[in-house]
C-alpha cells in the first residue's frame, strides 16, 4: 500500500484546518503524512496541532509567502509515493482517500484524480451546495453521492481542493508557479502541465467533499483583482485564455448520436480539446481530430487528439484520409473569410450521411435590432458583435449557406437568454407590426444551434 502525503496550505484559518484534520483521523485508513504548511498566518491564527500521535508535521513560513509557496514547501517536505492537496477548509467523508487512489492506480494513463465541491474559485470540479447542518449529515450526503455511481470524467485542469496526484506526475510537473496568487489559477497552471505531458487528470463525481469557500484570508475586492492579474499571467505563459479554451461544449453534443462504436469525430477549432475529450469519455472508441489555428491551444490538444494546427479555410479534403461522420464547429462560421466556401470543403470530409453540427450567433437578436435602430453597431470583445467576427448570419441565411453547400439541414435549436422588460418590451412591438412578417423565435434566439446532413 503506498504511503500518502497529504498536504494543506493554511493562512490564518487555524479552526479550520483543524476541522479537516479531524475529519482526516477519523476517515483515511491508508498510510499516511500530514504536512499542515503555515503560511506565516498572524499571531491569533498560527496553526497549533493538538498531538493526536499520528504523523501530523507542521511546517511553517517566516513570512506569507501565499498559496504556491506553501504547496511547494509541502512537496519538497514529503516522503509518500502518493500526494494528496486539500485546502485547509475541506471536510473529508469515509472513503473517499480510498476511492481517490483506487482510480488514480486503476488506469496508469491517470496522473491526477480529484473529487467534487460545492464550491470551487471559478471554474473546475463541483456540485451544486448541498443541505446538511453537522458532519454526520454531510457523511449522510457524500455517502449517497458515492453510491450514485459515475465513470471519471477527463479534465484539462483541475484545483486543488482535493487533489491526488502521483509522486512521479508531480515530480514531472515540478513545482507550482509562485507567479500567481490566486490558489485556483495555479493549480490550473500545474495541472495543465500534467495533461500536456499526456498523463490524464480526471474528477471522480462520486468522490464528494465538504468545501467552505473561505476565501484563504482575502477580501473579495482584493481576490477580483488578483484573479484578473493571474489571468493575464496565465494568458501570457500558455498562450489561450481561462474564460474560453477549457470548456467543453456540451450544448453541440445534444444534436449527435454518441452511442455508435468507432465514431470518427473532427472539430474545427477545438481549442485545447475539451469537446472532444468529453467526447472520448462518453464512447471510448471514438476517434477524435482537431483543427485549431492556435499553436498553443493545439499543443495543448495533441496528447490525447489528433490535431492539425492550421487556418481551416486553407484545409484540402484530398491531405486527409480519414472521412468524418460528424463535423463540429462551435462559433466557428462567423470568423471565417469565406465559410460559404469552406463548409462546401467540410462536405468533402463527411461520409454519406455525416453531419456538421454548428452553432452560431444570431444578427437578429432583439438587442442587435434595438442597438441598429438607435445607430449603434458597437464591436465589443465578446457577444454577438464580437470585433473577431467576419461574417453575420440570420436563421434563413444559415440554412441557405448548408443548402447551397449540399446539405440538408434536418434539426435547428434556438438558444434563447432571458430577455429584461426593456427587449420584452420591444420584442412585443416588432410582433405587431402588419407590414412584415416577424417571428418570435428569430428575435429571441442568441445562437442558432444546426444540423446539417451531406446528401
Amino acid at each position: 500500500m503506498p504511503k500518502l502525503s497529504i498536504i494543506i496550505p493554511v493562512y490564518n484559518m487555524n479552526t479550520q484546518v483543524n476541522q479537516c484534520l479531524s475529519t482526516i483521523r477519523r476517515t483515511v485508513r491508508l498510510p499516511y503524512e500530514v504536512l499542515v504548511v503555515d503560511d506565516g498566518s498572524s499571531a491569533d491564527e498560527r496553526v497549533v496541532v493538538p498531538a493526536a500521535g499520528d504523523d501530523v508535521r507542521v511546517i511553517r513560513s517566516a513570512s506569507h509567502r501565499g498559496f504556491s509557496h506553501a504547496v511547494n514547501m509541502g512537496i519538497r517536505a514529503s516522503e509518500g509515493e502518493v500526494l494528496l492537496f486539500l485546502h485547509a477548509d475541506v471536510l473529508l467523508a469515509p472513503h473517499m482517500a480510498e476511492d481517490l487512489l483506487d482510480a488514480l492506480i486503476e488506469n496508469p494513463m491517470t496522473g491526477a484524480v480529484t473529487a467534487v465541491a460545492p464550491y470551487t474559485y471559478m471554474r473546475a470540479q463541483f456540485l451544486p451546495t448541498k443541505d446538511y447542518r453537522s458532519w454526520a449529515e454531510f457523511v449522510a450526503v457524500a455517502d449517497e453521492i458515492r453510491s450514485g455511481g459515475g465513470k471519471p470524467h477527463p479534465e484539462i485542469l483541475a484545483e486543488m481542493i482535493a487533489l491526488m496526484v502521483r509522486r512521479d506526475v508531480a515530480e514531472e510537473a515540478g513545482f507550482l508557479d509562485e507567479q500567481y496568487q490566486m490558489p485556483a489559477v495555479a493549480a490550473y497552471d500545474y495541472t495543465i502541465r500534467m495533461t500536456s505531458a499526456g498523463h490524464a487528470v480526471v474528477s471522480l463525481p462520486n468522490v464528494y467533499v465538504h468545501h467552505e469557500e473561505s476565501g484563504h484570508g482575502q477580501e473579495r475586492a482584493e481576490s477580483e483583482q488578483m484573479l484578473t492579474q493571474d489571468n493575464l499571467i496565465f494568458r501570457t505563459k500558455w498562450g489561450v485564455s481561462l474564460d474560453y479554451s477549457f470548456n467543453p461544449r456540451v450544448d453541440i453534443l445534444s444534436m449527435m448520436d454518441l452511442s455508435r462504436e468507432w465514431l470518427r469525430v473532427l472539430e474545427i477549432g477545438c481549442a485545447c480539446g475539451a469537446t472532444l475529450r468529453e467526447i472520448g469519455s462518453r464512447n471510448p472508441t471514438a476517434r477524435l481530430y482537431g483543427v485549431e489555428l492556435n499553436e498553443y491551444a493545439a499543443a495543448i490538444a495533441a496528447p490525447f487528439v489528433q490535431i492539425l494546427t492550421m487556418n481551416v479555410e486553407e484545409l484540402d479534403p484530398a491531405d486527409i484520409s480519414e472521412r468524418f461522420d460528424y463535423i463540429i464547429m462551435g462559433d466557428v462560421i462567423e470568423h471565417l473569410l469565406d465559410p460559404w466556401s469552406a463548409i462546401r470543403n467540410m462536405r468533402e470530409l463527411l461520409v454519406p450521411g455525416g453531419a456538421i453540427i454548428a452553432s452560431i450567433p444570431n444578427v437578429a437578436h432583439i438587442s442587435n435590432l434595438y442597438h441598429v435602430l438607435c445607430g449603434r453597431w458597437t464591436y465589443e470583445d465578446m457577444g454577438l458583435l464580437d470585433r473577431t467576427h467576419f461574417r453575420f448570419f440570420t436563421k434563413y441565411e444559415i440554412v441557405q449557406l448548408f443548402e447551397n453547400a449540399g446539405f440538408i439541414v434536418d434539426e435547428t435549436q434556438p438558444r434563447k437568454l432571458p430577455l429584461d422588460a426593456q427587449w420584452q418590451k420591444f420584442r412585443d412591438e416588432l410582433l405587431s407590426l402588419q407590414t412584415v412578417h416577424v417571428n418570435a423565435e428569430d428575435l429571441e434566439a442568441f445562437q442558432w444551434f444546426f444540423r446539417a446532413m451531406r446528401e
